[in-house]
């Protein structure tokens, strides 16, 4: 036995099992679409990910979730359906065979959905249940109310009503009216930022020009002197430029601006006054962790951001403004966190974190939450091709083993015996110079293709029909099949081990074999150096995105 005539061995058998698995990888694909086996997974998937593994509680929740995601039209839009005709007949002939195939099992499905999502349609509609432009706009809108109250209005009423600033009842009349109507601009200002109407730095702006405004207003009421005919009177409350004092320390506390004397005059604090008043997105999504409770829906645990916010709106009076205000963001919170299970909110609350770091949030400017949304939606994309990446394994692997079930039964139905199959083509040289011949030709002819599918295509068209294979029930066949396994102990044992043996190789499927006839046709040949071959991948495999 010389090593020509192992190579043509190895050369027919090898051609054997690539014909099987090109029909092998054709029913599992019709199985795969038939079946929706891709849009299943990736459902499940989605629903691993969510929920931070299987078995989790809130697996109902999520569920719902996924299925609110699925109707979104962003995701509904990407399975392109024909809605009239025999495509139309046989799409719906389908989903009815998906839906009574899958109506008592964990996934459910209508028959349209995606076997494919993108990241960004994923991220872009998971985002839409959170909201997070109000939630951020609200709370800057809250932290904007605390500071004009609590540093601005509280602190000047109070520097009028103090009984140590010797000004005439008049004087503190007067400032006292102009107080009231410094905030009463400022309350419209913050009206026109929660409406949308001005820009946070706008608001921020005018506040600070009501507060030059003010002061200019009451220097009119400090001292001063005017020539009365031959003499010089003074007018004005002598204590009033004490009040002016502190108003511009109070307003340089909070709109500082560079003093020539210093040599930064062109500095002022606007960007780090606007990043105070914004919260971050990590804040906002540890706010939104809230209250994580157990499986009996008892709290487990209480985010620190969600307990220091409960402590202070329990603190305040009913009927304060900045009461309503909070009370606005915590219907909010309850809204999304309802529409949210637990596991997600932390999910997102780490991705947001993430997203701070990688933003470098110190450097940005009135911009910050906007950015910050895209850099989390950024990382949720991120999260979701990990995810899937995962998912494509696991399938990969199932579908090995569906592979091997269809080898396994093509083997059997068409008795697919490897033993058998290399007794004949080692006793048969006319059976096995036609298989080497064939095959030699076909490969060469389908070497040039540049892709995977166009290879195997090209070999399913230039394969002969009229091949005579070793295989199949015929007589002949099963009475050669028969005195083979004459000498085993149990001879039905003989072609259960082989079509065992041709089911393992039928699973490995078409691209396998393809590329390792090229390679031992290449041996055959005396070294001619093949054309490149690049398929690693079984048509059958893909992957979920």
């Amino acid at each position: 036995m010389n090593i020509s005539f192992v190579l043509d061995v190895a050369i027919a058998l090898i051609f054997i099992y690539l014909i099987l698995s090109l029909l092998a990888s054709e029913i599992q694909e019709l199985l795969a679409t038939v079946l929706q086996w891709r849009a299943a997974h990736l459902k499940k998937s989605i629903e691993i990910m969510l929920t931070g593994g299987e078995g989790t509680k809130n697996a109902h929740q999520v569920k719902e979730i996924v299925q609110e995601l699925y109707d979104n039209p962003l995701i509904k839009n990407i399975s392109q359906e024909s809605k009239e005709g025999v495509e139309a007949w046989l799409r719906h002939l389908i989903r009815s065979i998906v839906i009574f195939g899958r109506k008592s099992h964990q996934i459910t499905l209508k028959g349209n959905e995606p076997s494919y999502m993108p990241s960004e349609t994923f991220a872009t509609t998971l985002l839409e249940r959170l909201n997070l432009p109000q939630l951020a706009q609200n709370m800057t809108a809250l932290n904007l109310q605390k500071m004009i109250k609590e540093e601005i209005i509280l602190k000047i009423e109070s520097y009028i009503n103090d009984g140590n600033l010797q000004i005439t009842e008049e004087t503190r009349y007067t400032l006292k009216n102009e107080a009231e109507s410094l905030k009463q601009r400022i309350n419209n200002i913050r009206a026109d930022f929660c409406s949308s109407k001005a820009t946070l730095l706008t608001s921020v702006n005018r506040i600070r020009d009501e507060l030059d405004s003010f002061i200019a207003t009451s220097q009119l009421l400090a001292p001063s002197s005017v020539q009365n005919y031959a003499t010089y009177e003074q007018t004005g409350d002598p204590e009033v430029p004490i009040f002016i004092t502190q108003i511009k320390s109070l307003k340089n506390a909070i709109f500082y601006q560079g003093n020539p004397s210093y040599h930064n005059d062109h500095y002022n604090n606007t960007d780090e006054l606007i990043r105070r008043l914004q919260p971050s997105l990590a804040q906002i999504l540890e706010l939104l962790v809230g209250e994580v409770k157990d499986k009996k829906s008892k709290v487990d645990r209480m985010s620190e951001a969600y307990k220091s916010f409960k402590e202070e709106f329990c603190n305040l009076d009913n009927n304060d403004e900045i009461y309503k205000a909070y009370q606005a963001i915590e219907q909010e919170i309850i809204k999304i966190r309802d529409r949210l299970p637990d596991s997600v909110r932390e999910s997102f609350a780490a991705l947001a974190r993430r997203a701070q770091v990688n933003l470098k949030r110190a450097q940005a400017q009135e911009q910050a939450i906007a950015e910050e949304i895209h850099q989390f939606q950024t990382e949720i994309q991120v999260w979701f091709d990990r995810s899937m990446e995962r998912a494509s394994g696991v399938y990969k692997r199932n579908a090995k083993g569906v592979a091997f079930a269809i080898g396994f039964l093509l083997a059997i139905i068409l008795n697919v015996d490897t033993f058998h199959i290399v007794n004949r083509l080692r006793t048969d040289s006319a059976l096995r110079d036609m298989l080497v011949r064939n095959g030699e030709l076909t490969t060469q002819a389908c070497l040039g293709s540049s892709t995977n599918s166009g290879t195997l295509e090209c070999f399913r068209q230039e394969v002969n029909q009229t091949i005579p294979l070793p295989i199949g029930r015929d007589e002949t066949n099963l009475r050669q099949q028969a005195q083979e396994s004459k000498n085993w102990l149990f001879p039905p044992m003989r072609s259960f081990l082989g079509w065992v043996v041709s089911g393992l190789a039928i699973a490995m499927g078409a691209p396998f074999w393809f590329e390792l006839l090229g390679k031992i046709i290449n041996v055959r040949n005396s070294g001619k150096p093949p054309a490149k071959i690049s398929v690693h991948q079984s048509p059958q495999l893909p992957t979920l995105r």
